[in-house]
């Protein structure tokens, strides 16, 4: 069922999807397959140093050297009969039709609000019922999850003139594996300030709070629940609506509630820019410095996602692409990355790409 409207001289504008459906989903065997670099999704970290590629030892992999592995499921002969229901709702708030009106429709014309809802979840099929509700489940039937809720309200948008916008994020996500149930939830408040000063100084800030949980139910040594905060201001100086460059520093603070109670404390400063020609060139790049003071083994799962990949002490990563259009037909693209840690020799990894567009 899809439903889709506009009211109030489209002042509210209104976008729904429902579906639901019963089947079976199996219980996930899988393994990791070796690629070349780049190719695949996943890295393996051998945690526990005995040289045997453990299922818990893989993850998203950070950077794009790391990237050498693919979940590969295998042919599984287990089922489970399921209620799967599919739930969406998107509510857009525009009031800039007010901006030529007078008192309170005036000050409401500078805001705009946006609200999105997915809800997508499965549950054990018990007799002959059908769920319909994609609300409501018992806890200990609920096999699959994907929920997500974001709110944005905007001041001035679109605008370089004091613009403001808040987020609310939320999302749940729970699979089943045979490996046992996996669950992730992610919390955070954002708030991003972006202001145009003397035509060529534009001035951003973006603050967020930091709420994120895994629950494994069989790897233990996965599980973590993070607490923290973000702060980043950056500077840019627009040379001309095609060429800029920036100067940011970020500041990260992260604290494991469970396990062994590990902490972060980053500080990231770095500059870039963005050049984009008239003739269809297009080159931007970044030199970024990090002072990572962690605490606690750096050698576990818990640290490679706190640190997002990097290592505790002093880093720095740099990247570099150059995209042109040959022909109408033909494109070029040359994407290079680096970085280097206190402990290890620099890793440079690059790729050259040719496009043809039909």
């Amino acid at each position: 069922m899809l439903y889709n409207d506009r009211y109030f001289n489209q002042l509210i504008q209104l976008t729904s999807a429902y579906e639901a459906n019963s089947g079976t989903i199996a219980q996930q065997e899988f393994t990791y397959l070796e690629v070349e670099p780049g190719r695949g999704i996943y890295s393996w970290n051998d945690y526990n140093n005995n040289g045997i590629q453990d299922l818990e030892e893989f993850q998203i992999a950070a950077f794009i050297d790391q990237a050498k592995y693919i979940r590969l499921f295998l042919p599984n002969q287990v089922y489970l009969k399921t209620h799967q229901n599919k739930f969406s709702q998107s509510v857009t708030l525009n009031t800039s039709q007010w901006q030529n009106e007078t008192g309170l429709k005036h000050i409401l014309s500078y805001f705009y609000n946006q609200t999105t809802f997915l809800g997508e979840r499965k549950i054990k099929r018990v007799g002959d019922g059908f769920d319909f509700n994609p609300f409501v489940s018992n806890e200990s039937n609920l096999l699959g999850l994907n929920s997500s809720f974001r709110n944005s309200l905007f001041f001035n948008r679109g605008k370089q003139k004091h613009s403001m916008t808040y987020t609310f994020l939320y999302g749940r996500i729970k699979n089943l594996l045979s490996v046992g149930s996996q669950e992730s939830a992610n919390v955070s408040h954002q708030l991003q300030y972006t202001h145009l000063y003397a035509t060529n100084w534009l001035i951003n800030f973006g603050s967020k709070t930091i709420h994120s949980e895994l629950l494994s139910e069989n790897y233990t040594a996965r599980n973590y629940q993070l607490e923290g905060y973000q702060m980043a201001p950056k500077i840019s100086y627009l040379f001309s609506k095609n060429a800029s460059w920036d100067l940011f520093y970020e500041y990260q603070n992260k604290k494991n509630k469970t396990g062994s109670l590990e902490s972060l404390a980053q500080s990231r400063f770095g500059t870039s820019f963005n050049y984009s020609s008239e003739k269809k060139l297009t080159i931007n790049g970044e030199f970024s410095m990090y002072d990572n003071g962690f605490v606690g083994n750096s050698l576990s799962p818990v640290a490679y996602e706190m640190l997002e990949g990097l290592q505790p002490g002093s880093n720095s990563t740099w990247r570099l692409l150059i995209q042109k259009n040959l022909t109408e037909y033909l494109e070029v693209n040359l994407n290079y990355q680096g970085r280097k840690s206190e402990h290890s020799n620099a890793i440079h990894t690059g790729n050259l790409q040719l496009r043809a567009y039909f």
